[in-house]
C-alpha cells in the first residue's frame, strides 16, 4: 500500500514540473513577440501627427479638385466651389477653410504659406519645432 502512494506522490511532481516547463516555454516565445508590438506601438504613438496630416492633406486635395477659380496671396487661398467663395487660412494654430462653414484640416501650425507654380497648388507648413514641410495640392484651375 505504502508503495502505490509513493509513486503516485513521484508521478504528481512530475506532472506539475512538466506543466511548469510548459508555461515556462510558452513564456519564452511569448515575450519576443510581446516586445516587438510595444515597440511597434510606440513608434505608432509617436508619428501620430503625420497620419493626422495625410488625412488632411488628402482631403485638402478633395476640395481643390472640385474648385475652380483658386488664387493665393502668401497666407491664404481662395477658391470657388458649387458657386461658392471658401478661404483657406491659418486661423490660429489650424488650417481652416472659412465660409459657408469651418472644416479643419491640418492643427497644432505654426506657419502656413500658399504658393502657385506653373499649374500647381503648394503648401508649405510647419509644426512647431519640426522644419517646414511643403506639399503638393493640385492643379490650379
Amino acid at each position: 500500500m505504502r508503495r502505490r502512494n509513493e509513486n503516485r506522490d513521484t508521478d504528481r511532481r512530475g506532472y506539475i514540473i512538466e506543466q511548469l516547463l510548459i508555461t515556462l516555454l510558452i513564456c519564452a516565445f511569448l515575450i519576443p513577440v510581446t516586445t516587438a508590438l510595444i515597440l511597434i506601438l510606440s513608434k505608432a504613438l509617436n508619428s501620430r501627427g503625420d497620419f493626422q496630416d495625410e488625412a488632411g492633406i488628402a482631403s485638402l486635395r478633395h476640395v481643390i479638385n472640385i474648385s475652380e477659380d483658386i488664387s493665393c496671396s502668401g497666407d491664404q487661398l481662395t477658391l470657388t466651389c458649387h458657386g461658392k467663395e471658401m478661404i483657406l487660412a491659418q486661423r490660429g494654430s489650424c488650417l481652416d477653410l472659412l465660409s459657408p462653414g469651418t472644416q479643419i484640416f491640418l492643427s497644432d501650425l505654426e506657419s502656413v504659406h500658399f504658393s502657385i507654380r506653373g499649374k500647381q497648388i503648394y503648401v508649405r507648413y510647419a509644426h512647431e519645432g519640426k522644419p517646414a514641410v511643403e506639399r503638393c495640392l493640385g492643379l490650379a484651375s
